[in-house]
């Protein structure tokens, strides 16, 4: 249950790959908000985190650039409970972020501005302008009432920064792996009412495998025009993001196979991963009396893909076999999420949610599959792309709509209880063709699939303020518990041609409790909160009949545990933060039976999920003033994880550090930035394609930059 892959890795390996084309409707307000102190992903509206009946956690852009962040997954790495590690099936810069011990890529809603990156398939991390962003807000658990069919457990959203005062800023980078860094923005009033800002970024590095260089170009553009309480906000896009693609490594037994190495290459020469972007999005506020107001969200999206990856299929010694594709998708996604905020009285106080939204997105690719040998030690060996015959000619068009109609209500009937419930249809429907000829055979083979589902989701929450005035050195108290279920439509098995189809939907139950409170005078944080997962009709990836990978429903997964989350900020120090956070996932096979290569009948009831540990915690010092020198070192810890579904080897546990210092002046800040200092080497996720083959953790690597503000 891991698809870490959307659409283009999906099609990148039809053969031999485990596809998720998955979905990710979603919507988000109009307006972002402004300090860490309000958040808008779980009700839709500005709230203190404080107040919401669910885990929530804001990383603010302030911290992601003070930390020298330059991934999602650097940025959101020290969130409690969040699972994240560069590299996976995406390309070796993009993370499979796993909450509450589900490391499922397609199961989280990931969005910039409230435009879903991905459209209805596998969230595309690569459209996240990381220098760029104001803030990221990551909700844990179903939020299908508000968000649908793609916020199956949790959601991750972004807002980048707004065009505000006139000035800008320009940075300047360099590090290890030869990483080279520049990006400026710059933003001004035109007329009043009426902003602009744009902003500008390029990033060259050569990689810490063989052959693994990486360049990014992006330019966005934003307006932003207010006509009193109304705003209509604007931006267009275009990037390109290029990675030749490295290699994860076989693992046997527990154990890296002999002769492989982890920072070696050995796909294909000429293995690359490439986007190139052009988006549009909008978000308008329109008050239309008092107490109601109607906001819009709008993205259009074009992504031109090119995917060239192959993954070791067999190994003899000193040499080994793999198969691979070569193919260009085209992925165009249209989203749009109307809706109307209502705030009135009716035996307490309300605020209701209610809209629609329709997200729609095709996807079409052509191109080859190949197989070739290759040698593996004492230095790997392997072909160029041009050099290996075609082994088959392969196509595949995939057509996703899911239209979504959702009413939220969040009712205060005292002041010390908040009562939230809620409840979205969504529609969806998919058509699947495929076709694939293998050389030399007279004909293609051909499938075509399609399938319509409807079903509801919905929750209900409670909120308890056992606080209602401070009381000594405790200011608020607020007690939760909450139900919820969701629903969305299964990646489809894209193997061989003759036995691609479109799975059956999964759901999703889920409970909460928890509480939040806030001391002396709001500068000591400490939640926990308590939960339970249950996924029910799950789709897993098996080996198939030929040999490769292949996706499947079965069984049931349950995902519980708890988590503890604490920070305080001195009043006497505001620069000075001190945060840690502990989590226990229990992540669990329930009911589970496949069929081994050989024929032979597995069942893994009650046994872990891979690569997802039972005690994982982090913590964090920094010292972040206005100006002069400013410092900071955060550690996360994993304990033991199993390496297959039997259990039957485990990985060590690890600690990994990054540390940083800095010096701000009026005009400027310098920073110098380490991570992973004690250079830890362990895997950060599993492959979806090779099977039992890991990604591995970057080595050990430092960054300095210089910003200047003008």
């Amino acid at each position: 249950m891991k698809r870490t892959f959307g659409p283009l890795a999906a099609a990148a390996l039809l053969a031999v790959a485990r596809p998720a084309l998955s979905q990710t409707p979603a919507s988000a307000p109009a307006v972002a908000p402004a300090t860490a102190d309000v958040v808008v992903s779980a009700t839709k509206v500005d709230e203190d985190p404080a107040q919401i009946a669910t885990p929530v956690a804001v990383v603010t852009g302030d911290q992601i650039r003070r930390t020298g962040a330059k991934t999602v997954a650097e940025a959101i790495q020290d969130v409690v409970g969040v699972d994240t590690g560069n590299g996976s099936d995406n390309g070796p810069r993009m993370a499979n972020i796993g909450v509450w011990g589900l490391k499922e890529f397609d199961a989280l809603l990931v969005t910039v501005d409230g435009v879903p990156v991905g459209g209805p398939f596998n969230p595309s991390l690569s459209q996240i302008p990381v220098e760029d962003v104001e803030r990221i807000e990551i909700v844990k658990g179903p939020q299908g009432t508000l968000y649908g069919v793609s916020a199956f457990a949790g959601m991750v959203q972004v807002f980048t920064r707004r065009p505000t005062a006139p000035g800008g800023t320009a940075t300047l980078g360099g590090g290890s792996f030869g990483e080279k860094r520049v990006t400026a923005s710059y933003g001004a009033e035109l007329s009043p009412g009426f902003t602009l800002r744009a902003f500008g970024a390029m990033a060259r590095g050569d990689g810490w495998q063989d052959r693994t260089d990486s360049s990014v170009d992006r330019f966005s553009l934003t307006g932003e025009k207010t006509w009193g309480a109304a705003r209509l906000g604007v931006t267009v896009t275009a990037f390109r993001d290029t990675s030749y693609f490295g290699s994860p490594l076989p693992v046997d037994g527990g154990e890296p196979i002999p002769g492989f190495v982890a920072e070696r290459n050995y796909a294909v020469d000429g293995a690359r991963l490439d986007h190139r972007v052009y988006a549009l999005s909008s978000n308008l506020s329109v008050p239309l009396r008092d107490g109601l107001r109607l906001e819009n969200t709008l993205g259009l999206t074009r992504d031109e893909q090119i995917s060239v990856r192959s993954f070791i299929s067999s190994v003899d010694g000193t040499n080994a076999t793999a198969e691979g594709v070569s193919l260009r998708p085209v992925e165009s996604t249209v989203f749009d999420d109307a809706r109307l905020v209502a705030e009135f009285s009716a035996g307490g106080l309300h605020r209701l949610v209610g809209g629609a939204a329709i997200t729609w997105g095709r996807t079409t690719a052509d191109g080859t599959g190949f197989d070739f040998d290759l040698v593996v030690s004492p230095v790997p060996v392997v072909p160029r792309l041009d050099d290996i015959p075609v082994g088959d000619v392969r196509s595949y068009t995939d057509r996703r709509t899911f239209l979504g109609f959702y009413l939220n209500d969040e009712w205060t009937p005292i002041p010390r209880l908040t009562v939230t419930a809620g409840a979205r249809y969504d529609s969806t429907s998919e058509t699947l063709h495929l076709s694939m000829q293998e050389h030399g055979t007279p004909e293609p083979d051909v499938t075509d699939d399609s399938r319509s589902d409807g079903q509801f989701s919905g929750g209900v929450s409670a909120l308890f303020r056992l606080v209602t005035q401070p009381a000594g050195p405790l200011g608020t108290a607020n007690l939760y518990v909450s139900l919820k279920s969701a629903f969305k439509p299964a990646a489809p098995n894209l193997g061989e041609a003759e036995n691609a189809e479109i799975l059956e939907p999964e759901r999703v139950r889920s409970g909460e409790v928890g509480l939040k409170t806030r001391w002396l005078g709001g500068s000591l944080r400490f939640d926990v909160s308590l939960f339970h997962m249950t996924f029910e009709n799950v789709v897993v990836s098996v080996v198939g009949p030929d040999g490769g990978p292949a996706l499947t429903n079965a069984g049931e997964q349950r995902f519980q545990g708890a988590e503890l989350d604490v920070a305080y900020r001195p009043p006497a120090l505001p620069a000075l933060e001190l945060a840690a956070g502990y989590a226990h996932h229990d992540a669990t096979n329930v009911h589970f039976t496949f069929l081994t290569p050989d024929g032979e009948l597995r069942v893994v009831d009650g046994k872990r999920l891979e690569l997802v540990p039972r005690d994982l915690w982090n913590a964090r010092l920094a010292w972040a003033p206005v100006s002069g020198p400013g410092a900071f070192v955060q550690v996360r810890h994993q304990n033991q994880r199993p390496l297959n579904r039997r259990n039957a080897f485990y990985t060590d546990s690890f600690f990994e550090t990054d540390a940083g210092v800095s010096w701000d002046f009026p005009w400027a800040r310098l920073a110098l930035v380490g991570r992973n200092l004690g250079d830890s080497r362990h895997y950060v996720s599993d492959s979806e394609i090779g099977d039992s083959q890991f990604y591995v953790a970057t080595p050990r690597r430092f960054l300095a930059e210089v910003t200047v503000r003008f």
